[in-house]
């Protein structure tokens, strides 16, 4: 047991006789330490003694920092596991109490305080003798998580949903509501699968969270994980589909923008340089009936091109199954098929060294993540983000379907 000493020596030896400790480390200051040494001789067993001794017992910061010191080494060197140490506040200054509360809350699980019906002093005073009783407590702290709570809501908040997963289902089995800390740890890996593009993945990890939060949410005030998990289940079957759609193109620069904010400039360069492209290909696709797909024509469509086509040198099949263009080649095609924003594009590739578009892509093509060595970094990611805005008409200043905040409402 660890006590705080101080006032009457009466809650102290009850709270000690009733639980007979192996050991007894007192938290005492100068005066009162004779106090903790006559109650260690009154007792009819013979448990180790410790006393963490403060001067200053009026100051928060003192005593705090003495216990935090002192508590560590003395767990060192008994081997006592912090599971096993029960914490009694009941002696001492009202400044020492605060301080072994703050100072033991970090790493005991077990508190204890003495009370009782009788007082003195017309019931506003000191517990009278003999009418003492123990108010067992358990650590706020870890019974309703808080911490870990407050972690995993900042570890979701910088896109980490992997180590936010990790650590509620840690803390699970500690809490009262360990199958509710379950489920949001589940929807935080469907989040992490949904952030690291792997939308099957996603899907599958959003039925199991869905499956887990309803008996939970249901009917609750929205947002709520379960409406969100739904939300993201919808989001995450329209891009999970075989050929490139504009629901997959807006994650994917969503993405581009959550991974630069995570300072991924290498990363969210890719993802955005292919946004890009598949925007070329989506518009491809719509300008040619649907005979190129992602980008792709298939033999048996070779024949059924259009002339503006067939007669490029990179529309001529060098795999005698398919065409492939690259996302230059897309943009070419289309403006030779009168696409407007393709056209622009292809007039500013055209300008050669001057072109806006090919500096900003080039960056990209050469940055260690493609085929050079030099990083991109932060000036490069907005250099294309920029050109991605103008030339796509993308809105990349914000994203447009957010990963909400994890609330710590949900645990409450």
């Amino acid at each position: 047991m660890l006590v705080s000493v101080g006032g009457t020596e009466s809650p102290i030896l009850h709270v000690l006789r009733t639980y007979r400790p192996k050991h007894v480390w007192y938290f005492c200051s100068a005066d009162s330490r004779t106090q903790a040494e006559k109650i260690q001789e009154q007792l009819d067993w013979h448990p180790a003694p410790r006393f963490i001794e403060v001067d200053r017992f009026e100051e928060l910061g003192p005593c705090y920092g003495i216990l935090r010191q002192k508590i560590r080494d003395i767990l060192a060197e008994t081997k006592v596991p912090p599971e096993e140490v029960l914490v009694d506040y009941t002696g001492g200054t009202k400044t020492m109490s605060a301080a072994l509360i703050l100072a033991a809350i970090e790493l005991f699980h077990q508190f204890s305080y003495v009370g009782g019906k009788q007082r003195d002093k017309d019931g506003v005073g000191i517990v009278t003798d003999g009418s003492e009783r123990v108010i067992f407590q358990s650590n706020p702290w870890i019974e309703l998580a808080v911490r870990e709570i407050e972690r995993a809501c900042d570890l979701w908040a910088a896109y980490q949903f992997e180590k936010a997963a990790e650590t509620l289902r840690a803390v699970a089995p500690k809490v009262p509501l360990r199958l509710r800390f379950e489920a949001i740890a589940t929807l935080a890996d469907a989040m992490a699968a949904r952030h690291r593009l792997d939308f099957p993945e996603a899907t599958r990890r959003l039925r199991e969270a869905i499956g887990r939060l309803r008996p939970i949410f249901e009917g609750r005030a929205t947002p709520n994980p379960l409406t969100i998990a739904e939300q993201t289940k919808k989001l995450c079957d329209e891009c999970a589909a075989d050929t490139a759609n504009q629901k997959l193109l807006r994650e994917l620069l969503d993405n581009a923008l959550r991974t630069a904010a995570q300072s991924r400039y290498e990363d969210a360069a890719a993802r955005l340089y292919r946004a890009m492209e598949m925007q070329a290909q989506i518009w491809l696709a719509n300008a040619t009936n649907g005979l190129f797909v992602n980008g792709q024509c298939k033999r048996e469509n070779f024949h059924r091109l259009p002339g503006a086509l067939k007669n490029l040198r990179f529309c001529q099949p060098t795999d005698p199954e398919v065409i492939k263009l690259s996302l230059e080649q897309c943009l070419l095609a289309l403006s030779e098929l009168g696409h407007p924003q393709a056209r622009a594009i292809a007039a500013d590739i055209a300008l050669g060294n001057k072109s806006r578009f090919r500096t900003a892509t080039e960056k990209r093509n050469s940055s260690i993540l493609a085929h050079g060595v030099l990083p991109i970094g932060k000036d490069g990611f907005e250099q294309m983000k920029q050109i991605a805005s103008e030339f796509f008409g993308f809105d990349l200043s914000r994203e447009e379907n957010p990963i909400p905040p994890l609330d710590p409402a949900w645990f409450e």
